[in-house]
C-alpha cells in the first residue's frame, strides 16, 4: 500500500532544498531530512 507525505515548505525551506539538491549536499539533505520529514513520517506509519 502506497502512503503519500505532505510537507509543508515555506519559501525559505524550499530555496534551501534546491540548493541540497544542486550542491548534491548529502549531510545538508539529512539534516533536512530529520528536521522535515521525522514528524511526517512516524504520523504515516502509525495510520495517521
Amino acid at each position: 500500500m502506497k502512503k503519500a507525505l505532505v510537507i509543508p515548505l515555506d519559501d525559505e525551506e524550499l530555496l534551501d532544498l534546491c540548493r541540497i539538491i544542486l550542491d548534491e549536499d548529502k549531510e545538508g539533505a539529512l539534516r533536512f531530512a530529520v528536521e522535515h520529514l521525522r514528524k511526517p513520517l512516524h504520523q504515516a506509519l502509525e495510520g495517521g
